[in-house]
């Protein structure tokens, strides 16, 4: 992502970590998991949250993240206001500042099914680093290690070679 984003480009990722904070069976927790990542198969959104996810004793699953950020925690006596925009709680024109000092170069991986990087953030970012290596991702999402994961490792080994 970049420092272009905003509430409306995460909204869908927003509204699936936000979604329930327990789930009465696994099946449940993949239900919802494939109702918010039609670009990934089933196999490989189950090993996502076999990895993201734990089963509670009484049989419930939950996700394997700290809610008390997202201001949805159900603990008594923990209160995290949501904290609106991102930038009101980061610099964003320091870090598209950051963008243009960076010495190396930049390559962003950019699902083209994902709403999270827009044209104007591409633009944005040529304009403050030109020359930048947008490499998009026919098919993908905003998770490319999961709807792409081979092409996103032959890139990851071509920019180490």
């Amino acid at each position: 992502m970049t420092p272009g984003v905003d509430r409306a480009k995460t909204a869908q990722v927003a509204a699936f970590i936000r979604g329930p904070e327990f789930f009465d069976s696994f099946d449940a927790i993949l239900e919802r998991t494939m109702q918010f990542n039609p670009t990934r198969s089933e196999s490989s959104l189950r090993r996502g949250i076999l990895h993201n996810a734990e089963e509670l004793p009484d049989g419930r699953w939950t996700w394997r993240y700290d809610r008390r950020v997202l201001g949805r925690h159900e603990e008594p006596g923990i209160e995290t206001p949501d904290s609106g925009e991102i930038s009101d709680v980061m610099d964003l024109d320091a870090l598209w500042a950051s963008i243009a000092d960076f010495d190396g170069e930049l390559v962003l991986a950019k699902g083209e099914l994902s709403p999270v990087v827009g044209e104007d953030d591409l633009a944005e970012l040529e304009r403050r680093r030109p020359g930048t290596r947008v490499e998009r991702f026919p098919e993908a999402g905003h998770s490319i290690q999961g709807d792409r994961p081979v092409e996103l490792a032959d890139l990851i080994e071509s920019l180490l070679a």
